[in-house]
């Protein structure tokens, strides 16, 4: 740590801010040897937060992610040093787009394995890969998402009715079957993705483990 910086209450390295109206400009932070685990963020999620990191408000996570960022971004690092002249919104805001960009990401992850566990049971492989796949898809749905756990049984249900809808090939006097065909095993993907939100659910009951916070606020 240079003589430039000092520590945040929670031992993070921070750059000292300077009197006011002195126009000087403190050195961005340097990232801690565990940021690497931290994701990296967006240029404008970064811009936001570097006026907080600036006059020391942020929160110590939030001085690892914009370390982070600017030690590879140049357009960022060139921002931190003019000033920063923009308006410092709050850091609650900027740290609940994160969380909103991961909630997204997760979406679209559950939906991939979702789709995979059609795929293998539509063409030619047994359902028993769907006995395992939709479970898990369940489960992750309820750890993570948490208050918008039933999100994850909707989207699956309507996953497959539309899958088995494109991929049944049916025609003639039973079109009907196009219908009854995927509702059926929309519901039997859902009640597979209920049973594993129900395992999760008494998971977290019997050992007292919460989901992530970032992620179901």
């Amino acid at each position: 740590m240079t003589e430039k910086e000092s520590l945040h209450p929670d031992g993070v390295p921070m750059p000292d801010t300077p009197p006011a109206g002195s126009g000087a400009v403190p050195p961005p932070p340097a990232p801690a040897p565990d940021a690497a685990n931290l994701p990296d963020l967006p240029c404008d999620a970064c811009r936001d937060l570097i006026p907080l990191v600036q006059d020391g408000a942020a929160s110590p996570v939030s001085v690892q992610l914009v370390g982070l960022h600017i030690a590879h971004c140049e357009s960022c690092r060139a921002f931190w040093q003019s000033g920063a002249t923009a308006a410092a919104p709050n850091d609650s805001q900027v740290l609940g787009k994160i969380r909103r960009r991961l909630q997204r990401l997760l979406i679209a992850a559950l939906a991939a394995g979702a789709l995979v566990g059609f795929w293998l049971n539509s063409f030619g492989y047994a359902l028993q890969y769907s006995l395992i796949i939709m479970p898990v898809v369940g489960a992750l749905g309820y750890l993570f998402l948490r208050r918008r756990w039933y999100f994850t049984p909707l989207g699956v249900a309507l996953l497959g009715f539309v899958w088995h809808a494109l991929v049944m090939d049916v025609a003639g006097p039973v079109w009907h079957i196009l219908i009854t065909g995927p509702l059926m095993y929309a519901a039997i993907y859902t009640a597979l993705c209920l049973m594993g939100m129900l395992a999760a659910k008494l998971f977290v009951y019997a050992f007292g483990k919460e989901a992530p916070d970032d992620l179901h606020r």
